[in-house]
């Protein structure tokens, strides 16, 4: 009763799979790459550890302010423990991010490298677009070629 064979659906996959044209970057090009991401990650963990200090100067100035009033107010002491924690994870974060830019100019520790760069990716929007980038990078073979060649020499 059928009058022909039955249209595609726009969602179906293509009849012929095409392969994926990959195109092979030049070493040169993704050692360049590596060393504008290795920048970009040492300005982002700059950025913060300044941040990292305005926390702890919030912290230290509410902490004084606190122990004035022998710390009686229950609201005073959670933003106390709210700012430590903002502080010590914007160290943590910058301190990683510094160390994850030293180890990408060097062309070492891709687990790490690709680790904090998915760490990043939460720390909205400058952390979300370098993490991307970042993760995108590390995933081509050229790029891990360049890994495996400074892990041998090393």
């Amino acid at each position: 009763m059928s009058a022909g064979p039955e249209p595609a659906s726009p969602y179906a996959p293509p009849a012929t799979a095409s392969p994926a044209l990959r195109v092979p970057v030049p070493s040169a090009v993704a050692s360049g790459q590596l060393r504008t991401l290795g920048v970009l990650h040492h300005i982002l963990g700059a950025l913060s550890l300044a941040g990292a200090v305005i926390f702890g100067v919030i912290l230290v100035f509410g902490f004084t302010q606190e122990a004035a009033e022998g710390f009686a107010d229950p609201v005073g002491k959670a933003t106390i423990a709210v700012f430590g924690v903002l502080a010590i994870g914007s160290l943590i974060g910058g301190v990683l991010c510094i160390w994850s830019g030293l180890h990408l100019l060097r062309h070492t520790r891709p687990g790490l490298c690709t680790t904090v760069a998915a760490l990043l990716c939460p720390h909205v929007p400058l952390g979300t677009a370098l993490g991307i980038a970042t993760l995108v990078v590390l995933q081509r073979p050229d790029t891990r070629a360049l890994f495996d060649a400074a892990g041998a020499r090393r």
